[in-house]
């Protein structure tokens, strides 16, 4: 929400139309009112480049772009009473006893800083800032004490210690006066008195105006006004005069038509003409709110704004128009109006009322109109027949003479319209009455109703075919042919209504070259004679296929009609073959048709009138030199706000392409088109990426796109009328960016991340391959290492089966050996006589037991079984010897202990001594057994 629609602002929009003009000077006028807090002063006006208005109110400042209200509050809401617009970036505004500049940034809101904190309080003390003035590169504040101008070298006070009234600026020169004195020329900040000024002494000149010649318009609160020639004064107009120092005279413009509006204190707007004679005067007597006028302002279009007392008013000129309304109420709505016999005559719901001819475009015609005795009651419409003026009226047709006395040549039902025609050689009057067709023999007198056809009939047309056509009140239309004698319908088709023929419930007709048309659902339809049948008619449909709400169709001449919609009026050309809008006219928004009866009277070919429900429009192209058409006006990009789905909004600079977050998808684009309030404008658009075509056109200042896919767009806007005409297309281009996990960086990221998870997975398969390849080589070095750790096996075992094999060979020899030997110890003790040869036999047997080789061999074998034994061994236990050695050798082969002393021969003691000794040796407790150790030890 944005900030201002946190301010409680209660709008009223009340719209009326003034009956006042310049003499041939056909205008149309509405007056707008505005109303915030219910009764709000509205001191001062602007407008931007863009057509944007600005109001200092009492409240704060205003904007008005046509459609949206906006109001920025200064610092504790003080009130502005001054405003100059620089652009419409840059706004500066004056209150009491503070001023300063607001400025627009890339949000579209205006944001204040004020100049005058820096000054000294007591300069400001009970100041307002009446006045400020853009001359050039400076900005002039006033109020009653003190002057001051900005630029950019600073805020400065011109003249201190002076007292004025109001600051004027008349082109690029200021002129104030001095409070209750004379007046000066402000050149240079210098203040150069204007000799002869001290005329004004005790009076207080309110406005100063440009004037021909290089001269000056003076009006003064309660002396009049005054003309300055450069050299000396001279009242303007003496007439003039006297009415504007008894209304108190406050403000005034210089129109570009070359009027001048003077705004009063007492008695609302006169307009007057360049020798000071009154034109108009707008009042509360004619539509203003109140008669208080405290600033006026001429926009681009030509158009004015009044700040009231209470209020804003909106004066609108529209071209080839002028507008005439009764405030009270006394002569009703408008049906039918027409000029006969050198006066103007309306038919209003109240009856017939006529003024001259020449008061239709004087001052306030309604207020003079003179009711016709004898006609009050509904007069529908007018038709001049032999010299007379027939009403169509609810009680009949009323004939109103030369001399304005009516008479009654027919009475039997309530009559809508009334035609003069022939059939044969009877001159008849064809009547749409209450309750069928009548024919009223203009002769005799006498009328009959041709009863076939019992229905209120409005309307009645003849085609070229000699068909008559009937306009039903309500539905649909009727096509019918009547008998020669004029009494009966010899036979009628009906269309529309509920017929089920596929045309709209109600139609309305008009002819175009003796051939009926149709109009209803805003769609055009011709009856086609040959195929008997109601058909579209495209060329009309094609030429209004952008206009809504069109009620009724009038001819003006043999091939231009006007068509009146609901808030506008066209002026057409068509002639049954191409058909193209030449004039259109925006009502605006306080002047209505008469609902259901709308209506244009035909005076001439000039002039026309166009019925409203209180008053009517003068269209009179005799005083019309213009074209109605113009370039429209392509609309103004004011901001972008962009947002999340959770609310949170930044703004775009727009003077570059925008390149949006994804997370900001949302966007909103604010805009203006310049002089849509007063004019029938509307805006299309379309974002390409999104739209395939252009919006319907919508009175609307702002378009929203929500959650925007990645991408670029475009976004296209142009204003549109109520005929069709486009303003150039206005463009911008922005990109909304990709999520994060969108982006080329993430791509980067992406791709080194397949990379490497391709990289990994390469990895793992060549790993997978790698131990496959391993698991193959390693089957095969397993099966070959298996095989040759069978070898080995086979080997070893062959090798330990040979060291046994040596082991068991050398114990059984040493055994046999010991056995020989004792038995030669016996055969000894037996034969003492040959011991020599004994002792022989026992050398050589201790020789074979104690052989090295014998070991040697041994060892060999046993070293080519366990490996290393022995060095570990010795390393291990550097103190064995090599008895122990052998010891160790024979328990590592788990010899028993008589295989061991078999194998060293040594006895059994011995053996078990040896055993002693090593264990000690090895540390080995008592509680283990030897073998085990070096089984375990695997030594």
């Amino acid at each position: 929400m944005r900030k201002n629609d946190k301010i409680l602002i209660t709008v009223l929009l009340l719209i009326f139309t003034i009956n006042v003009f310049p003499i041939n000077k056909p205008h149309i006028i509405n007056i707008y009112r505005e109303k915030y807090h219910a009764a709000n002063k509205n001191w001062a006006i602007g407008q931007d480049e863009n057509g944007t208005m600005y109001f200092g109110n009492d409240v704060g400042l205003l904007e008005y772009d046509g459609i949206e209200w906006k109001l920025s509050q200064l610092p504790k809401s003080r009130l502005v009473r001054s405003l100059a617009v620089l652009s419409d970036k840059t706004v500066f505004t004056g209150g009491y006893e503070e001023f300063g500049r607001w400025d627009r940034g890339i949000s579209g809101q205006l944001k204040y800083t004020s100049l005058s904190d820096g000054l000294n309080k007591s300069v400001l003390k009970n100041n307002d800032f009446w006045k400020i003035w853009v001359v050039k590169d400076k900005v002039y504040f006033q109020s009653f004490t003190s002057i001051f101008v900005y630029d950019q070298d600073g805020l400065r006070q011109i003249s201190p210690g002076d007292s004025f009234l109001f600051l004027a600026k008349v082109g690029e020169q200021l002129i104030v006066q001095k409070m209750g004195g004379a007046l000066y020329l402000l050149n240079d900040e210098r203040l150069d008195k204007i000799e002869g000024s001290d005329f004004f002494n005790n009076t207080d000149v309110r406005v100063i105006l440009p004037y021909t010649k290089g001269g000056y318009l003076l009006g003064t609160a309660t002396k009049g006004i005054y003309i300055y020639d450069g050299k000396s004064f001279s009242e303007w107009n003496k007439s003039l005069s006297s009415i504007t120092s008894t209304k108190e005279l406050n403000c005034g413009i210089l129109t570009s038509r070359g009027t001048y509006y003077l705004g009063t204190i007492l008695d609302g707007i006169y307009e007057v003409n360049e020798q000071g004679e009154i034109l108009n005067q707008i009042s509360s007597e004619n539509m203003l709110q109140n008669n208080t006028i405290l600033s006026l302002y001429e926009d681009n279009l030509n158009n004015i704004w009044a700040a009231l007392d209470r209020g804003i008013a909106y004066i609108q000129y529209i071209e080839n128009m002028s507008c005439f309304t009764d405030i009270g109420g006394n002569t009703g709505a408008v049906y039918d109006a027409t000029i006969w016999n050198n006066k103007f005559f309306i038919g209003t719901n109240q009856g017939a009322f006529y003024i001259d001819e020449k008061d239709m475009s004087a001052t306030n015609p309604l207020s003079n109109m003179k009711l016709i005795n004898g006609t009050q009651g509904q007069v529908w419409s007018f038709s001049i027949i032999d010299d007379k003026l027939y009403c169509g009226h609810n009680r009949g047709i009323k004939a109103i003479d030369k001399n304005m006395q009516v008479s009654v040549p027919y009475q039997s039902a309530g009559v809508y319209d009334i035609i003069k025609t022939t059939f044969g050689n009877r001159d008849v009057l064809l009547l749409s009455t209450y309750v069928s067709l009548a024919i009223l023999d203009n002769t005799t007198g006498k009328s009959h109703h041709l009863s076939a056809i019992s229905e209120p009939i409005v309307k009645s047309e003849i085609d070229h075919l000699g068909n008559i056509w009937l306009e039903h009140a309500n539905r649909g239309i009727y096509r019918c042919q009547i008998s020669e004698n004029l009494e009966n319908i010899e036979y009628y088709s009906y269309y529309g209504g509920d017929s089920n023929d596929g045309l709209p419930y109600k139609m309305k007709m008009f002819k175009v070259g003796g051939r009926i048309v149709l109009l209803g659902n805003d769609k055009f339809y011709t009856y086609d004679d040959i195929a008997d049948s109601i058909v579209p008619n495209a060329i009309l449909n094609e030429c209004f296929v952008n206009i809504r709400d069109l009620k009724r169709v009038v001819a003006i001449d043999k091939n231009t009609f006007w068509a009146l919609a609901g808030s506008s009026i066209y002026k057409f050309s068509y002639d049954g073959y191409r058909a193209q809008i030449l004039e259109s006219y925006n009502l605006g928004m306080n002047l209505s048709l008469v609902n259901s009866y709308e209506n244009i009277s035909v005076v001439n070919d000039s002039i026309s009138i166009v019925c409203l429900d209180n008053g009517y429009l003068l269209y009179d192209k005799s005083k019309y030199g213009g074209d109605t058409h113009f370039k429209l006006l392509s609309p103004y990009l004011e901001s972008l706000q962009i947002a999340d789905t959770h609310g949170k909004f930044s703004y775009i600079n727009l003077s570059e392409p925008a390149e949006i977050p994804s997370k900001y998808n949302n966007v909103t684009f604010y805009f203006s088109v310049q002089d849509m309030f007063a004019s029938n404008y509307a805006v299309q658009y379309m974002l390409k990426g999104v739209d395939n075509e252009w919006s319907t056109p919508q009175r609307i200042n702002k378009v929203s796109y929500a959650r925007l896919a990645e991408g670029r767009y475009s976004l296209m806007i142009r204003s549109v009328d109520n005929i069709g005409n486009f303003s150039d297309t206005v463009s911008y281009e922005f990109e909304v960016l990709p999520p994060w996990y969108n982006t080329t960086w993430a791509y980067l990221v992406y791709i080194l991340i397949f990379v490497t998870i391709s990289y990994i997975v390469w990895l793992l398969i060549l790993r997978r391959y790698r131990n496959l390849h391993l698991q193959k080589i390693r089957f095969r070095e397993t099966k070959r290492l298996r095989i040759l750790a069978d070898e080995l096996q086979n080997e070893i075992e062959q090798k330990k089966a040979e060291l046994l094999t040596q082991t068991s060979s050398i114990v059984h020899k040493n055994e046999l050996l010991l056995k020989i030997k004792d038995i030669v110890s016996d055969l000894d003790l037996k034969n003492k006589g040959n011991i020599s040869s004994n002792q022989k036999i026992n050398a050589l047997l201790n020789n074979n037991l104690n052989s090295d080789d014998d070991w040697k061999m041994f060892l060999i074998k046993f070293e080519e079984k366990h490996t290393g034994f022995f060095k570990r061994l010795k390393e291990l236990y550097p103190q064995l010897t090599n008895t122990d050695l052998r010891l160790c050798a024979c328990l590592r082969l788990n010899l028993e202990t008589k295989e061991i002393a078999s194998l060293m021969n040594l006895s059994i003691r011995t053996v078990e001594n040896n055993r002693y000794r090593l264990r000690k040796k090895l540390n080995i407790p008592s509680t283990q057994n030897l073998i085990e150790f070096f089984l375990s030890k695997n030594i």
